[in-house]
């Protein structure tokens, strides 16, 4: 019978019974123990047969599929720049905020929509099918950034810092396939190019 065995991270795996009372390394990098036999958890339907984490860890695993493409440095990509189609030389760092509490609002508004109904968190109304923001989602919640990478040709690099157009910004990151991934689980985000001091790393940014 297989055993559900839960990290503090969220992440939660379904091992053989002949694992119990061993530990596994989850993909957060801690130590989980492994249940005993004598008292087995059974694994939650969505996880039976598979090592993979729970449906809300999905946009999470993205952030972390990012982060780890850039330690092993298949992050930025090579090839041309997405902004003048000349050879890329050079980098820009993009970083996408988000707030969490927001897109939950705005998905719970949606899916009142869909109903023709009110959204509970009062900040959508359905008229039509459509759903009408009332005020603007970062309004709510706490900001959470990741840092995107590009590589770029060094002649557009001044000329992408200058620019506040989000939709070219979205357009050259969907060049890159998990950067589009992200775009797509993340779609009331915003979006800035990145200026950096002499040693490569970018700054804070503006606000």
């Amino acid at each position: 019978m297989p055993l559900a065995v839960t990290c503090t991270c969220g992440l939660v795996y379904s091992v053989s019974s002949t694992r119990a009372g061993s530990t596994m390394a989850c993909r957060c990098g801690r130590s989980v123990s492994v249940p005993g036999t004598e008292r087995p958890t059974p694994p939650p339907l969505s996880v039976i047969g598979r090592d993979q984490p729970h449906e809300a860890d999905l946009a999470d695993d993205t952030i972390h599929a990012i982060k780890r493409m850039i330690r092993t440095r298949e992050l930025p990509v090579a090839g041309k720049c997405p902004h003048s189609g000349k050879p890329a030389n050079d980098v820009v760092v993009f970083r996408l905020h988000f707030d969490p509490d927001a897109e939950e609002a705005l998905a719970a508004g949606e899916q009142t929509a869909a109903s023709g109904g009110w959204s509970l968190f009062g900040l959508f109304s359905a008229k039509g099918g459509t759903a009408t923001a009332k005020r603007p989602p970062h309004a709510l919640g706490h900001d959470v950034w990741v840092d995107m990478p590009m590589r770029v040709a060094h002649e557009a690099h001044a000329e992408i810092l200058l620019s506040r157009s989000q939709k070219h910004f979205r357009d050259m990151l969907r060049t890159v396939p998990i950067y589009a991934k992200l775009l797509t689980e993340h779609r009331t985000a915003r979006i800035e190019a990145l200026p950096r001091h002499s040693d490569g790393q970018p700054t804070h940014g503006r606000r």
